[in-house]
C-alpha cells in the first residue's frame, strides 16, 4: 500500500474514532503488523501530519492537517454565506448574480445565479476576463494596492484599443480609489458590449481570498435609479457578508451615500 494510502486511512480513522488512536488501534482496524503501524505514524508525526501526546502517547491531527481544515472551513463558510446572498439578490433584482475570484490579470467566474431579466448573454463559470474591464474585476482589484494592481494589468491595459474601456493606468487607478469609498464598481459595456455590472468585493481575513460579486444586466436597463438601488442592495449584502467573518474593510465601511 502507498504512503498516500496509508496516510488517507490513517486520519479517516481519526475521524471515525473521534478520537486519538494509538498504535494498537491502526494496527487491529487496518489489520497491519504492529510495526507497520508504529512506522507510519511515527513518518506522518515527523513530517507535522500527526502530533503524538506526550503522556499517552497516541496520536491526534498535527499542525499542517489543522491549518488546512482552518483554511477550508473558512473558505466555505464565506462562500456559503455568499451563496445564500446570491439567492436573495437574484430575487430581489430580477438579473443575473456571479461570484469571481482574481487569477492572475483576469476575473474568473467561479458561481452562477441566473435571474428572469432580460439578459440572455452570460459568462457562464470558468469564463476569464481582463479584470481591469469589468466592474467585478475592478471591485476585486480594488482591495490591493496601486503597486501590485499596476504588476498585473500595466502591460494588459496599455495594449487594449476598445475606445469605451480605460487607456491608461492613471485613469484605472484613480477608479479603484473611488471603488474603495463608495464600496461598489460599475461598469457599461466596456469589455462585453451591451452589458453592464455593478460589482462589490470582500477578503476571507483567514484564507486572504478576495471574491466578488457582481450584478449583470443590460447596458439599456442602466438607469440611475437602478443604479442607486442595486449599488445599495449590493453593499448592504456584502457588508454583511464582511462583517460576519471579519472582513476588516467591511468592518470599518462608513458608506458615503449615508454621511451627514
Amino acid at each position: 500500500m502507498s504512503t498516500l494510502a496509508n496516510a488517507m486511512q490513517v486520519l479517516q480513522l481519526i475521524v471515525r474514532l473521534r478520537r486519538d488512536i494509538s498504535v494498537t488501534d491502526l494496527a487491529t482496524q487496518l489489520d497491519i503488523p504492529k510495526s507497520s503501524a508504529s512506522r507510519t505514524l511515527s513518518q506522518m508525526c515527523q513530517h507535522g501530519f500527526l502530533e503524538r501526546d506526550p503522556i499517552t502517547r497516541a496520536y491526534r491531527p498535527g499542525r499542517i492537517v489543522m491549518e488546512a481544515a482552518f483554511q477550508l472551513r473558512s473558505s466555505r463558510s464565506a462562500l456559503a454565506l455568499i451563496e445564500a446572498q446570491l439567492d436573495l439578490l437574484v430575487r430581489e433584482t430580477g438579473y443575473t448574480l456571479y461570484v469571481d475570484l482574481l487569477d492572475g490579470a483576469d476575473s474568473l467566474v467561479i458561481q452562477m445565479r441566473i435571474g428572469g431579466g432580460s439578459l440572455q448573454v452570460y459568462t457562464p463559470p470558468g469564463t476569464r476576463l481582463p479584470a481591469w474591464s469589468t466592474s467585478v474585476g475592478r471591485a476585486i482589484l480594488a482591495r490591493l494596492d496601486d503597486d501590485r494592481v499596476l504588476q498585473l494589468v500595466n502591460s494588459r491595459l496599455q495594449s487594449r484599443a476598445n475606445p469605451h474601456a480605460m487607456q491608461t493606468p492613471k485613469e484605472l487607478l484613480a477608479r479603484l480609489a473611488e471603488i474603495r469609498k463608495q464600496g461598489w464598481s460599475l461598469s457599461r459595456g466596456e469589455f462585453v458590449a451591451n452589458v453592464a455590472g455593478i460589482s462589490t468585493s470582500l477578503e476571507d481575513p483567514d484564507t486572504h481570498q478576495i471574491y466578488g460579486l457582481s450584478i449583470a444586466l443590460p447596458s439599456q436597463d442602466l438607469t440611475q435609479a437602478r443604479i442607486d438601488d442595486f449599488s445599495q442592495a449590493l453593499v448592504a449584502a456584502t457588508r454583511d457578508i464582511g462583517q460576519q467573518i471579519g472582513d476588516p474593510y467591511w468592518l470599518g465601511f462608513i458608506d458615503p451615500a449615508h454621511e451627514q
